[in-house]
């Protein structure tokens, strides 16, 4: 039991920590961390970003000193933040019936009023396990939507999420909820198990069956609202080799790798590809010491960067500061767990999913511009370029804004003041996380360099934005540069 003294004391901390702890006007989170680590998980203390938004290119502690041994630590124990906060939160104390639910996102408690959510039992989507689909709400219905959300109305581009080797659909209901929200059918698909809730093993076909359902009139309204001209896949672990094996197949128009691996294959020459990695290891408990692959692993994915260039395929190749691989799992598995890991992840997918599916102009097989919602050609060019423009600003951003926040409903700090006033015993005290305001370059490892190269969209202007057509300019790291250095500058493109 926490003494009444000492937690009117946290609330204060909570209160004056900084903008991680910004919470409606009456809401006092309980942080104990300050208290019980002292250790600041949001800035990089020990090469603070300049007020350009970049940092020294030397200005990072030289391995093997006393500060660089010190960050190293700071970065481990930063991968148990939520796992600390979960002890204060009235879930942490029910039995999970199923294998890494994350409580805070059971869909039944936000059909029809975030999203629309259908569950896909035992192979209704034939040589499909098992799935579920989340729908944006569209017009008519959702008649209880929660604030700051819209209705939308179809056809929606279609993302399909695999999930990894021992783990299932539900692990990715905080991106596919996300998604749906934001304007796409979501589909997250179970391996080989048809059990929601027994971990297993991924299936690649899954995507194509998905795809394969969506096109025929088995379908029924999934078909018919989706948008099958713009397609994404995702997916984390071995969910990401699945996803990446359909580099080749035309149905799929671009691929969010999450901390699978790096690869590109020689036959894709359409597809730009998000690759998201970790810092860590497998799980927080199994990082005890600093990494020692370093400076030798430190440009990790720099040829599968560079090849994307050259082939003028957009690529950002994202390492995540203070994570482990099963962050991208959601908040229900393993020990592990950063604050800020889901909203950073959920963050720069969705801006790429509007870069490059949202904001995609579709094409007829004589080149024509295909308009969509009764829009002239010149209308759809600059209707789909301020979509995609819009993306491009979030994803070169120096600082984060609230594109992420808005969707989060995850587990975050605990306030018992709010608990006490809101009536709902489990869920009432809930604060999520939110980093609208931050450095997008503080969230990004300096173990490993981060590169963008993120072509500026001009369809207006006669771009079509598919791979080698003429654009004017690039956000672009470089092949020397590193994100969380200098950021995703523009630069001219001769």
């Amino acid at each position: 039991m926490i003494h009444r003294r000492w937690l009117a004391a946290l609330v204060v901390v909570a209160v004056t920590a900084g903008p991680l702890l910004t919470a409606p006007a009456s809401a006092a989170p309980l942080d104990t961390w300050p208290i019980t680590h002292g250790i600041d998980c949001v800035n990089d203390v020990y090469n603070p970003i300049r007020p350009d938004g970049t940092r020294a290119p030397d200005g990072d502690p030289v391995p093997g000193t006393p500060e660089w041994n010190k960050r190293s630590a700071d970065n481990i124990a930063c991968t148990k933040q939520r796992d600390s906060d979960k002890r204060y939160q009235p879930w942490d104390r029910q039995n999970a019936t199923r294998y890494g639910e994350d409580w805070y996102r059971q869909p039944v408690r936000f059909d029809q009023r975030r999203f629309r959510w259908d569950y896909m039992p035992a192979y209704s989507i034939p040589g499909v396990p098992a799935a579920e689909i989340y729908r944006p709400c569209a017009p008519q219905t959702c008649l209880n939507i929660e604030p700051g959300l819209e209705r939308i109305a179809p056809p929606y581009p279609v993302v399909v999420i695999f999930h990894g080797f021992i783990a299932q659909k539900t692990h990715h209901r905080f991106n596919a909820q996300a998604f749906a929200e934001a304007g796409y059918m979501a589909i997250t698909v179970n391996g080989i198990h048809p059990v929601s809730g027994a971990p297993n093993v991924q299936d690649s076909a899954n995507g194509g069956e998905v795809l394969d359902w969506l096109a025929s009139p088995a379908s029924g309204v999934f078909g018919r609202e989706a948008d099958l001209s713009r397609v994404v896949f995702a997916g984390h672990s071995q969910g990401s080799g699945a996803a990446l094996s359909y580099q080749d197949d035309p149905r799929v128009h671009a691929i969010i790798a999450w901390d699978g691996g790096d690869s590109i294959r020689d036959d894709n020459h359409d597809k730009p590809i998000m690759y998201q990695r970790t810092d860590g290891a497998f799980s927080a408990p199994q990082t005890t010491t600093a990494r020692t692959d370093y400076p030798e692993t430190r440009n990790r994915g720099l040829q599968t960067y560079l090849t994307h260039k050259e082939r003028g395929l957009d690529v950002m190749h994202l390492t995540l500061r203070d994570t482990s691989h099963v962050d991208w799992n959601g908040y229900g598995v393993g020990l592990a767990g950063n604050r800020l890991a889901e909203l950073v992840i959920n963050y720069y997918s969705l801006a790429w999913l509007d870069r490059h599916a949202k904001g995609k102009l579709v094409f007829d097989g004589e080149g024509a511009v295909v308009p969509s919602a009764g829009r002239t050609e010149a209308q759809e060019r600059a209707y789909r370029q301020s979509v995609a423009n819009d993306a491009f600003q979030r994803l070169t951003a120096k600082r984060f804004d609230n594109s992420a926040d808005r969707h989060n409903i995850s587990m975050g700090f605990f306030d018992p003041v709010q608990l006490a006033t809101s009536g709902d015993p489990l869920y009432g005290g809930n604060v999520p996380y939110r980093v609208e305001g931050l450095w997008t370059t503080d969230r990004l490892s300096w173990f490993f360099r981060s590169y963008c190269s993120v072509s500026v969209p001009d369809y207006v202007n006669g771009s079509d934005g598919r791979p080698h057509s003429a654009v004017a300019a690039r956000a672009d790291s470089g092949a020397e540069g590193d994100m969380r250095i200098n950021g995703c500058p523009e630069v001219p493109v001769s």
